[in-house]
């Protein structure tokens, strides 16, 4: 991609400037002035279209990026269509900014795009183990979404962060197609790909996540954090070079959608202006 391969290459002119005698902070400020000068990312936000969901006021749901993506447990693409720039991906740290910082959002999510293949096997049965989607998620994604637990709970921040005990929601479909919708689900343990997660609830019958795609509905959620759990060091999430997530946020009554997709753009050239080098 047009954007990913600039992006290597001023970071690797500036590790050879680092390396060259002559390397000052006038050469550093006058690069990060180029860079802000002919990086023209914006990004968009568009209406999120999940009025056929068990979500609540979907029509304050809008996600940050405006063109589809292909992406898997290892993979993606921010598929712009010849138009590079338009960012519709994001990493983590990029996330976490704009959560932090767009006032304009009442709340904003992030989720994995695509889906991860699990093996997945109750942690007292000695069967095999069965196939499933999962779905990385932010603590907030269903508070976001304004979804409501089938049984149990659903995921708070609080199960999103590094070293809580490893969590995990099952959606409806699996709960009543794999399991026979027992209600023991909830509160025992499932080996998920190796790993012990604890099933706190069940996603309300028609919720089949936020990309409403007709192949690969999320089986099972699992917080972001858990994220280096599964994958140790090929994990995602600290990786400032990948972008991975879509980002969907509800926008808060009398937020005008341009004035906010503004200060996205705005906080976007910042971010990527301090994480080049």
């Amino acid at each position: 991609m047009w954007l990913e391969s600039l992006v290597q290459d001023l970071r690797y002119a500036l590790r050879q400037l680092r390396k060259s005698p002559g390397f000052t902070v006038t050469a550093v400020l006058t690069l990060a002035l180029g860079i802000g000068a002919t990086t023209a990312i914006f990004t968009l936000v568009q209406q999120v279209m999940l009025q056929s969901l068990p979500v609540t006021r979907p029509d304050q749901l809008w996600r940050i990026g405006d063109r589809p993506h292909c992406c898997n447990w290892t993979g993606y693409s921010q598929d712009n269509e010849g138009k590079p720039g338009d960012w519709n991906l994001f990493p983590w740290e990029a996330y976490k900014l704009f959560r932090a910082n767009t006032p304009g959002f009442q709340d904003l999510a992030a989720l994995q795009a695509g889906n991860a293949p699990l093996a997945v096997r109750h942690a007292g049965s000695a069967g095999p183990a069965e196939t499933a989607n999962g779905e990385f998620v932010s603590g907030n994604f269903f508070q976001t979404l304004g979804v409501s637990a089938w049984r149990g709970r659903l995921f708070v921040d609080a199960d999103d962060q590094e070293g809580a005990p490893p969590v995990a929601v099952m959606s409806f479909h699996a709960w009543q197609e794999k399991y026979g919708s027992d209600p023991t689900v909830v509160g025992s343990t499932y080996q998920i790909n190796g790993r012990a997660f604890t099933i706190i609830g069940v996603a309300p019958a028609g919720f089949v996540g936020a990309t409403i795609v007709d192949w690969g509905m999320p089986d099972i959620w699992l917080p972001l954090a858990t994220e280096p759990l599964m994958l140790g060091t090929t994990a995602r999430i600290k990786d400032t070079r990948v972008d991975w997530l879509d980002l969907i946020g509800r926008v808060r009554s009398g937020t005008q959608p341009k004035a906010l997709e503004a200060q996205l753009q705005s906080e976007l050239h910042g971010w990527l202006a301090s994480h080049l080098a």
